[in-house]
């Protein structure tokens, strides 16, 4: 068995709220010792009510309290960070506690398409694994793709039960497409089954739910519903 038992989870957003969900599943099932989680004071008491009968511990803390962190992190194994693009800095402080804290791995916010090179966010994300490296805890970057149970949204014109949906390029290129359940299981699976010293070995983990291009979903959808889709194409050039 891994011995990895006790958990923690940096934020509630999406992909937190999904993972915290299924660790407390794994507690109930005595896979998992501990799950905690942090988030801000001021969501403190929200988070508690919400999680915290369900047998999680809730801390509400400042990302940047070295003394709260190193307190909050006494014999946790796993750090798994969702924190949003706002808070990818302060992982840093997280990551250095940790390890001083005696943590055995960590995983940053990563949970989207690959970050080891590129431009904007990506580059940002890049810039953060070579942080983590020379800190000297063990790290492992997990590239899911884009999330198949959210990315039909108007945010990116792919509202596809409106109707009308924009991509980029010709809509045949390929993606990883997963959802977060599957990320979630796939998670708790490998962190509480697979051993310990594999486990902090282990650079990335990719995973894929599914691999489609934008037309072929489109396709999938329509011949399932019997609505005709609109599609709007944006040059390369345009994006």
């Amino acid at each position: 068995m891994s011995g990895f038992k006790n958990f923690v989870v940096v934020g509630t957003g999406n992909v937190g709220a999904v993972l915290i969900d299924h660790f407390l599943d794994l507690k109930v099932k005595g896979s998992v010792n501990r799950v905690l989680v942090f988030t801000r004071p001021s969501s403190e008491p929200a988070t508690s009510e919400k999680y915290g009968a369900k047998g999680a511990d809730v801390v509400g803390l400042e990302y940047d309290d070295r003394t709260a962190l190193a307190k909050a992190l006494t014999g946790v194994d796993v750090i798994i960070s969702t924190v949003n693009t706002a808070a990818l800095a302060a992982q840093l402080t997280i990551a250095e506690v940790a390890k001083a804290a005696g943590v055995k791995l960590f995983l940053p916010s990563e949970f989207g398409i690959p970050t080891l090179g590129g431009k904007g966010l990506v580059a940002r994300k890049a810039d953060l694994h070579q942080k983590f490296r020379d800190i000297g805890l063990p790290t492992t970057l997990v590239f899911t793709g884009l999330f198949a149970d959210l990315v039909w949204v108007p945010f990116i014109d792919l509202d596809i039960k409106s109707g009308k949906v924009s991509v980029g390029g010709d809509g045949n290129a390929v993606n990883t497409f997963t959802s977060l359940p599957d990320i979630a299981r796939f998670l708790g699976y490998i962190l509480t089954s697979l051993p310990a010293e594999k486990l902090t070995n282990l650079p990335i983990l990719r995973l894929e739910g599914e691999r489609k291009s934008f037309n072929e979903v489109f396709r999938d959808y329509e011949a399932k519903t019997g609505k005709k889709l609109q599609v709007n194409y944006i040059s390369i050039a345009d994006l």
